[in-house]
């Protein structure tokens, strides 16, 4: 698994993960907004081009997970099963204490 991916899988739930080109494109504002959390990710995981993260998703899928009970929320219930081929797709709207998780298929190894 990936160290991005590890990354958005937390005990806390899904992170975003902020890539160069993001973030050399937000306002003063968003960056203000999602400051702490960009420097969170610098300290862990460092901040990733496109580039990079298209070759960690080379031959991947990753699928999004509920956990299947009635605490999901209907905008996650409908991503249940979503299937996506970059991981840079996967929504970074995620509502506080979402318990969502995303799960890597490595498509060479089915």
């Amino acid at each position: 698994m990936s160290k991005y991916l590890k990354f958005m899988n937390t005990p806390e739930g899904v992170q975003q993960i902020f890539i160069r080109e993001k973030i050399g494109k937000m306002s003063s504002g968003e960056f203000e907004k999602y400051e702490k959390r960009i420097y969170e990710q610098l300290n862990k995981i460092g901040i990733p081009t496109n580039g990079e993260l298209a070759y960690e998703n080379q031959n991947k899928i990753f699928v999004w997970h509920t956990m299947g009970d009635g605490k999901v929320c209907g905008d996650c219930a409908l991503m249940d099963g979503k299937i996506f081929e970059y991981m840079e797709d996967i929504s970074d709207d995620m509502h506080p204490n979402c318990r969502c998780y995303i799960e890597e298929i490595d498509l060479e190894s089915v």
